[in-house]
């Protein structure tokens, strides 16, 4: 008779046997996975995530199958701003009695239709009992040798650019709260982001002069962009693509977007859109530090201010 751990790890790994990868070797069921080495002119990408009970979602709100797709999205979306593609992830799970039985299925089912989608089977990891939930996630990708997008490459002059619209997974995150319909489009941008892993290697065969994943918002990942390049930034408010009912404030700081921010040398040629996702000229890279903001009033700060869940706290701590 299987342990319930045992019982556990069987259930993720039927779920894992429709997504396969020759670089695979050996995945679930033993001691460690086997990767075959990068093939020849290929380097190798890792990240690492984690999705906490009470500080990343509320378990009442977000649903199980929703919860499954963001955790794997999230880690996809790192590699997605490096320019690279998945080889497959790593899961380990701290479960609570409330989280085994249907929850638990319906999170493993969201996981497992974004690693198909996206050709990132799950090679590994581990499962132990705790008093809340907690899923950390690790992502092996690939990327051409020396093709890696950075943060620190912008210059001046270069020009700013961001796929989709913005503001409509904190739009989202509201109507969540306070009840509004599942169903809507907002709603439903923040519980099932899309990782740019297409838009990625389009950027990356455009040479990208640096490129950074929305995560904690667009204020703040600017900045970040902006000061790993040493230089600073100006973005032009009207420019800012905004998601349908969000206002310029959701598009600036709200969090969990995953669309790419990226530069571009002045010459480049951007598509005006790219898998259906659309690009937009937001501004531009410029020699002062510090990132501002161009209204129809003038000229302002643009003071970093990412969203940190539930708390309220816009002190850019969250680190998605």
């Amino acid at each position: 008779m299987r342990s319930v751990e045992e019982t556990i790890i069987e259930q993720i790994r039927k779920a894992a046997e429709g997504v396969a990868s020759s670089e695979v070797r050996l995945g679930i069921g033993d001691d460690t996975a086997v990767l075959r080495a990068p093939r020849e002119g290929r380097e190798i990408l890792l990240t690492t995530d984690q999705v906490i009970e009470n500080t990343h979602f509320v378990r009442h709100k977000h649903p199980a199958r929703a919860l499954g797709h963001k955790t794997l999205a999230r880690g996809l979306s790192d590699v997605a701003a490096m320019g690279g593609e998945p080889l497959c992830f790593l899961l380990s799970l701290c479960l609570p009695e409330w989280a085994r039985g249907s929850w638990l299925r319906q999170y493993i089912y969201g996981m497992f239709q974004v690693a198909k989608r996206e050709k990132a089977p799950c090679a590994g990891g581990d499962i132990a009992r705790g008093e809340c939930f907690c899923a950390a996630l690790t992502v092996v990708g690939t990327v051409a040798r020396g093709k890696a997008l950075r943060r620190d490459g912008a210059r001046p002059g270069d020009l700013l650019f961001v796929s989709g619209r913005l503001g409509g997974s904190e739009l989202g995150l509201s109507g969540l709260l306070s009840e509004a319909s599942g169903r809507s489009a907002a709603v439903r941008r923040h519980l099932f982001p899309e990782p740019r892993l297409a838009l990625g290697r389009l950027l990356s065969g455009l040479r990208a002069s640096a490129a950074i994943d929305l995560s904690d918002g667009l204020s703040m990942d600017l900045a970040r962009l902006a000061r790993s390049s040493r230089v600073g930034a100006e973005i032009d408010a009207a420019a800012v693509p905004l998601f349908p009912g969000a206002s310029l404030e959701q598009a600036l700081h709200g969090g969990e977007e995953y669309e790419l921010l990226f530069a571009v040398r002045p010459a480049a040629r951007v598509p005006a859109s790219a898998g259906g996702v659309r690009l937009s000229c937001i501004g531009r890279v410029r020699k002062e530090l510090g990132v501002v903001l161009r209204t129809a009033h003038g000229v302002e700060n643009l003071e970093p201010r990412g969203y940190q869940h539930f708390s309220g706290d816009r002190n850019g701590s969250r680190g998605e």
